[in-house]
């Protein structure tokens, strides 16, 4: 992976590079990385430049975790200044969509759509979650996973996401969790003039469908995709048509 500096510290991203005068730039969720995003980079590497960060602290970036929703978006606009990106849509999931949404909010240069997946407006953290990550990690982790995955997922996938879960520091999770509880732009989302495109899991028990239909009413010309059969994860748990649906949105944006 490559590497540069951000804010003084190392952050490591991947890069499809690929020649495209558009990028999207995919933003992590909580405690996540970004093997977040490994079929994301898999399957749309034709569609636009993919680059996608740890977020510092995470991953293999350096540094620690950011202690505000605020502070990450801040940190995304160096980061895509730093790296020369100057046409973007940013995709962010949970954490990251409401990173996105401040980055949005915020006027990062270069902004052209926002991709918001299973992320609301608002994230309250519930105190079961911060008291089974803070005072019962490895065993909290299998629950976890619970709330996170549909009924329907595999139990390859659920292994998968247990394994990331407990290669991650509490402190990272319980680091971003505040960031989350701290984060509400309820009131502001009339102030997103770009492109926007909402996609929420039926079954996502961490953000539920609500969230992203309040997303989609009161962001101005926003789109709401549904997957049916899918959780907190919908990224993983039903792939194919996430990218279908992220491929199109992009494509409808060169009319």
């Amino acid at each position: 992976m490559p590497e540069i500096t951000v804010q003084g510290q190392v952050v490591q991203f991947q890069d499809s590079m690929k020649a495209s005068r558009r990028a999207i730039v995919f933003l992590h969720g909580s405690g996540g990385s970004h093997h977040t995003f490994r079929d994301q980079w898999a399957g749309l590497k034709g569609v636009a430049r993919l680059v996608i960060p740890d977020l510092p602290g995470h991953g293999r970036s350096g540094g620690s975790p950011l202690e505000s929703v605020d502070a990450c978006a801040a940190w995304v606009a160096d980061f895509v200044k730093e790296i020369g990106l100057d046409r973007l849509l940013l995709a962010g999931h949970s954490m990251g969509g409401a990173i996105a949404l401040q980055a949005a909010l915020d006027g990062i240069k270069g902004l052209e759509a926002l991709v918001l997946l299973g992320t609301g407006a608002r994230l309250r953290i519930s105190p079961v979650i911060f008291e089974g990550m803070g005072e019962r990690f490895r065993e909290f982790a299998p629950e976890f996973v619970g709330w996170m995955t549909s009924a329907a997922s595999s139990d390859l996938l659920r292994e998968d996401v247990a394994s990331d879960i407990l290669s991650t520091r509490p402190a990272t999770f319980l680091a971003d969790f505040h960031a989350c509880n701290g984060f509400d732009v309820m009131d502001r989302l009339g102030g997103i003039r770009v492109p926007t495109l909402v996609i929420n899991g039926d079954d996502d028990r961490l953000t539920p469908l609500k969230y992203g239909e309040y997303l989609a009413v009161n962001i101005p010309g926003a789109v709401l995709k549904i997957i049916r059969g899918a959780g907190h994860l919908a990224m993983l748990e039903k792939a194919a048509e996430v990218n279908a649906v992220i491929g199109s949105f992009v494509h409808s944006l060169e009319g």
